[in-house]
């Protein structure tokens, strides 16, 4: 049996290597520009249902069905965020997120960052929505992460192709895109 060597000079360049890969986009993504619409916070609020989503390491496949995140003003002022996930189908167990969202930019409260487990801290972007709020479009500033929320569990076909034409506008690659079962 051959015994393997590596040199802390090794490690380093093989992390540094890892780093660069990982920091490599995939594909020319050029993130959107800053969302500029206001939005209402007591209009937004509520419950979402997940209609369209960029794959991510939280909602594997299959891992996450009929999803909602529900945002919930507090006494405080800050908004809870409690997204749920239905493992397998979409009446299988549930598995549940809970964050707390501060507003970044109060001027339009578009912007906001999303904390999980007291640490892991994200920041989001609210790109577009329809007039009444019965859809949304919500990325990070990554351009990895991206959502299509409905207040309704389902969207016209139309409507929902007409939605994604609009996530693709936006600069996304919406052959990636995932839409979750519901029940």
């Amino acid at each position: 049996m051959k015994r393997m060597t590596v040199s802390a000079n090794g490690i380093v360049l093989g992390l540094a290597a890892l780093a660069l890969a990982a920091a490599t986009p995939a594909s020319a993504f050029t993130p959107p520009a800053p969302p500029t619409k206001a939005v209402d916070l007591p209009r937004y609020e509520g419950r979402w249902y997940e209609i369209a989503r960029m794959p991510n390491g939280f909602e594997k496949g299959r891992e996450c069905e009929a999803a909602t995140a529900d945002y919930i003003p507090d006494a405080k002022g800050q908004i809870n965020v409690v997204q749920t996930c239905h493992r397998g189908a979409p009446d299988g167990p549930e598995k549940v997120y809970r964050a707390s969202a501060r507003i970044l930019d109060p001027g339009t409260n578009a912007k906001f960052k999303l904390t999980f487990f007291l640490v892991l801290s994200k920041e989001y972007w609210v790109l577009d929505y329809a007039p009444d709020y019965h859809w949304a479009i919500l990325a990070d500033t990554s351009g990895k992460f991206l959502w299509l929320f409905s207040k309704s569990p389902t969207l016209p076909a139309g409507e929902r192709d007409t939605l994604v034409e609009r996530i693709h506008a936006l600069g996304y690659d919406t052959g990636r895109l995932e839409f979750p079962a519901h029940k």
